[in-house]
């Protein structure tokens, strides 16, 4: 009788770990449940496609303009002037620069997307995207000049998106 009795607490526990771990891995793939915000702009990919450090990413305030490449040509292509940020979530330099450009914004508005390239290695390689992080000033649909690497300060980025905008 007390086998039976230590037997049934053992398979208790197991379905309990068991139905734990299907309820916890349904929540993972649902995008509602990876961000505390429920920010997902990677409407192209199913949430068990990305990346862990993506998913990191999903709810910190300076990554919250991304878009999927299709959105992000659409956007060039559509003859507005408009700054494309080319960034991953596993770049030291992104790390830095991201929230400087951000702070850059938000002083002064200018029209901004970012594009996960840790997510898109393909728009990455047809943008021509060598380096992260990497900002481009796209006019009338056509790329008219880029930056490579991180700025050191926001007013850096400002400096530079000003006179690009004022030049061409």
């Amino acid at each position: 009788m007390n086998n039976k009795i230590f037997y049934a607490i053992i398979a208790v526990i197991i379905i309990g770990f068991l139905g734990a771990f299907l309820f916890l891995k349904g929540e993972k793939n649902d995008p509602d449940n990876l961000s505390d915000s429920g920010y997902y702009p990677y409407t192209d990919k199913e949430p068990s496609e990305l990346q862990g450090p993506t998913i990191d990413k999903l709810d910190d305030e300076n990554y919250q303009l991304n878009e999927t490449p299709e959105s992000a040509k659409e956007k060039i292509d559509s003859g507005e002037e408009i700054f494309v940020y080319y960034w991953s979530p596993v770049c030291e330099y992104c790390l830095k620069a991201t929230p400087l450009l951000m702070e850059a914004k938000n002083k002064e508005d200018f029209p901004l997307i970012q594009v996960n390239v840790l997510e898109y290695p393909k728009f990455q390689r047809e943008q021509g995207i060598e380096a992260t992080p990497t900002l481009i000033y796209y006019k009338d649909g056509k790329e008219v000049t880029r930056a490579e690497g991180a700025a050191e300060t926001a007013d850096n980025y400002l400096d530079w998106i000003n006179r690009t905008r004022e030049e061409k």
